[in-house]
């Protein structure tokens, strides 16, 4: 499944063959940018014909003296690349993930805080099922204790400022 970055909005998911009818019809160029997941960055339909080989001829505007064609290596102004979880998140502070470890640690809020899902989960269970026994407890406040001095950046890579 592609997604093509048209008017500079993302549009699709589109199959290969829905973007060899566009190129046929004109509706798009090869200068039109391209994602699929797996991708690092768009990409121009004409850096990759093979993917959409067809029998595409320009449109009359695209033929005229005068007319500039996006050059393949230049930027547009789109994304560089699709919204990824980590960039829909706002940053995360460091102030915060201590507090919250410090008053709802055992609840793994911290955790959930900065994206460590896993973590947070392992902690709230622990601290549900086990609060009862005495070793369980001790050892969720060392974990929790040893996170707020080692944790830097959250789950995405991001620094925790």
């Amino acid at each position: 499944m592609y997604y093509l970055a048209i008017n500079g909005q993302r549009t699709g998911p589109y199959e290969a063959h829905d973007i060899q009818r566009m190129l046929r019809q004109g509706a798009i160029g090869y200068d039109t940018l391209f994602w699929k997941d797996g991708m690092f960055n768009w990409e121009a339909i004409g850096s990759q014909k093979h993917l959409f080989e067809t029998t595409y001829q320009q449109p009359q505007a695209y033929q005229q003296p005068g007319f500039q064609q996006q050059q393949y290596g230049q930027p547009m102004q789109v994304y560089q690349q699709p919204m990824l979880a980590h960039q829909m998140n706002p940053p995360k502070t460091r102030v915060t993930y201590i507090l919250l470890a410090f008053f709802l640690g055992g609840l793994g809020v911290h955790n959930f805080y900065a994206g460590y899902s896993g973590k947070g989960v392992t902690q709230l269970l622990l601290t549900l099922f086990l609060w009862w026994t005495i070793v369980v407890p001790i050892g969720v406040w060392i974990w929790i204790i040893v996170e707020m001095c080692t944790v830097d950046r959250d789950a995405y890579g991001n620094p925790l400022t």
